[in-house]
């Protein structure tokens, strides 16, 4: 596992414990995460987003392009017709947020982080996420899914831990629901820190477009590392004899597979921590080759790639 922190040229340590821990929170975990098992699921973003990078280099050289840009992000994404759909949408999001996106048409290059790699190397024309996922999308299947059964899953669980919530904590759940690994918003400063953190010795050359895909995957992956945990607990309720037994309360148990989410423990005061052991039991599912198409993990599994992305 590589290291959970980075150094930049300065010294300066950079790391996203913080964020991490409050989208833990966010998606369901206790209000105060195991600071252990922080610290895992971080080196864990990293060391997939710096294979992500290395991966869509090997693109961009091949291309002839001077940089990594969104494209060649989007290329390893390019067969996960669901996470295209949530990228599709998080865009849609980040324009109405970010209304500078779309005033200009053309974009300049800031210091530290390469805007575009086209022809003009100081004014470019922007190419956003969705032009690049309709390039990929031949079929037109992104359009056509109107329904995303595990963002609706996170959403029920959300709404079950705020049922019983007082203002005061239901305030903090809402700043934790908010984190990410942006830091800000115009163009190029919510993605400084990001930049610093994946890149510390500016060894490869990023478009603040790419960077932006990462840190959409960065927040997924921390997404399906907490579901995997819950579908483990889940699995562990299990009793021989009893196959309703995995449906008891108090672990947030799966709702896709009942009529409605009433087996979900209101609350979030009991809900233990997530612990180093179930992370590491997510991941030996998720690498394990046995696991086959069985399970929650199919969904990711592909035998053929050296290299195999928990978000994608």
């Amino acid at each position: 596992m590589v290291s959970y922190f980075t150094l930049d040229a300065t010294g300066e340590v950079t790391n996203f414990q913080k964020e991490i821990s409050n989208m833990m929170h966010g998606f369901g975990d206790n209000p105060n995460p195991n600071a252990a098992t922080v610290v895992l699921v971080e080196s864990i973003v990293l060391q997939q987003l710096r294979q992500m990078l290395q991966e869509a280099l090997n693109y961009s050289i091949i291309r002839g392009a001077k940089a990594i840009s969104n494209y060649d992000i989007i290329y390893l994404m390019r067969k996960n017709i669901i996470k295209l759909k949530r990228l599709h949408d998080y865009q849609l999001k980040l324009d109405q947020i970010d209304k500078s996106r779309q005033v200009p048409t053309t974009e300049t290059i800031m210091p530290g982080i390469i805007i575009d790699d086209e022809k003009d190397p100081s004014i470019k024309k922007r190419r956003t996420h969705i032009d690049i996922i309709k390039e990929f999308d031949e079929a037109d299947e992104v359009s056509q899914i109107k329904f995303d059964a595990i963002d609706y899953l996170r959403k029920v669980r959300a709404a079950k831990i705020t049922e019983s919530m007082s203002f005061e904590k239901y305030e903090a759940y809402h700043k934790a629901r908010c984190a990410s690994f942006r830091s800000g918003y115009g163009i190029g400063k919510g993605f400084m820190k990001l930049e610093k953190w994946l890149n510390p010795t500016k060894e490869l050359k990023i478009t603040l477009s790419a960077l932006e895909v990462l840190c959409f995957l960065a927040y997924e992956t921390v997404a399906e590392i907490v579901d995997a945990v819950f579908f483990i607990r889940q699995d562990s309720r299990k009793k021989n004899g009893d196959p309703f037994s995995k449906f008891e309360g108090g672990h947030f148990c799966n709702p896709v597979s009942l009529n409605n989410a009433v087996y979900i423990k209101s609350g979030y005061e009991g809900v233990p921590a997530i612990t180093v052991a179930e992370v590491r039991e997510v991941l030996r599912r998720y690498f394990n080759p046995r696991t086959g198409m069985n399970g929650l993990f199919y969904r990711n599994m592909c035998m053929d790639l050296p290299v195999r992305y928990i978000a994608i």
